[in-house]
């Protein structure tokens, strides 16, 4: 079989040209928010706008709970499932941490988020149940619970936030690398890592990609199909509400409406999605969707500090799910025609 170098690998990988809009994307949007267009000095590039500190400090913060909740969604996708509830496991379990730490203000923060992140163990036990033993379709299954979530928010709160009153949870959770980088984003590109390697160099990645691409033909070599979704599926609610944990400490208090209304997990899905994860299964890495997250929150971001309304990020990411969607349904029907045409001997 002929190798295929690591430079035309990379090359093809969806990574590349996402980057390159990426880049072009950053570079335009420091000019025009820097004011340099309009006579500001060129050294402003650096610390206005786009550039600003605070600015770039927000752009991390937001990306935490999303590159989180990536390292699930993808190997959801991956493995040929769909889980639409994490933003409703992640704002569930943000308030539950801070329910606990308020009524229990003796426990070491420690030991409550331990009990939290049993409880998206539970979260994700309850989606392998639905789909596993009552053979709903994953999409049914998970947007159902995700209005499940969402209401028991309101329910044991009242629709109230909670401020969250452990300091050493607070100062650990705003501690900045080189005061640009907060160390909770450092934390989730180690996640991101681990999970890229997990992927790409272990049997439990090979299985995963197994049962993604051809569920029938991975039971009948041996694996354990339902094993392999009920990991994908409780793995993917622990890490909704880490990512909810780590939101919650960052903005120093839990709600029951800020995580849903901006519903991070449909951001992911289109990240993962635009960067070359296939959505019916069997394909794809974390790589790409780590391109197209960063692209998609700095086309978000830079749609604010150039003034534009708010609505038009909803109008945005609604239509990048949309052509994401279309082009992994192109991309797959190009795969099903090679793959008769290499059956058929042609």
């Amino acid at each position: 079989m002929q190798k295929v170098s690591f430079t035309k690998r990379m090359m093809r990988s969806k990574a590349i040209p996402l980057l390159i809009v990426l880049i072009v994307l950053v570079l335009v949007t420091m000019l025009i928010s820097s004011g340099v267009l309009e006579g500001a000095p060129l050294s402003d590039i650096l610390t206005e706008g786009f550039l600003a500190k605070g600015n770039l400090i927000n752009i991390f913060f937001g990306l935490v709970i999303r590159c989180i909740l990536m390292c699930g969604i993808s190997l959801v996708l991956i493995g040929g499932n769909i889980d639409l509830s994490v933003s409703g496991q992640a704002a569930l379990g943000a308030m539950i941490f801070a329910l606990i730490c308020r009524d229990l203000p003796g426990l070491p923060w420690g030991f409550s988020l331990i009990i939290v992140l049993l409880l998206g163990a539970v979260f994700g036990l309850i989606n392998t149940f639905l789909v596993g033993k009552l053979n709903f379709p994953p999409f049914i299954a998970t947007i159902g619970m995700a209005s499940v979530y969402r209401g028991l928010c309101n329910v044991i709160t009242q629709g109230n936030n909670i401020q969250l009153s452990r300091a050493s949870l607070i100062e650990t959770a705003q501690i900045k690398l080189f005061d640009r980088f907060p160390v909770t984003f450092v934390l989730a590109l180690v996640f991101i890592v681990v999970y890229s390697f997990i992927l790409s160099k272990t049997t439990l990645g090979r299985s995963i990609f197994m049962v993604g691409g051809n569920r029938q033909a991975a039971r009948l070599s041996g694996l354990n199909t339902n094993r392999i979704r009920m990991f994908l599926f409780i793995n993917s609610g622990m890490l909704a509400v880490l990512g909810g944990f780590l939101w919650s400490s960052q903005v120093r208090l839990a709600s029951p409406t800020a995580i849903i209304a901006s519903d991070p997990g449909i951001s992911v899905i289109s990240a993962s999605i635009l960067g070359g994860v296939s959505f019916g299964g069997g394909a794809g890495s974390l790589g790409g969707p780590l391109v197209a997250l960063l692209l998609l929150n700095v086309f978000d971001n830079m749609l604010m500090v150039l003034g534009v309304q708010p609505y038009w990020n909803v109008f945005a990411r609604g239509l990048l799910l949309v052509v994401a969607l279309i082009i992994d349904y192109v991309n797959e029907e190009r795969r099903r025609k090679a793959l008769l045409v290499a059956a058929s001997g042609n």
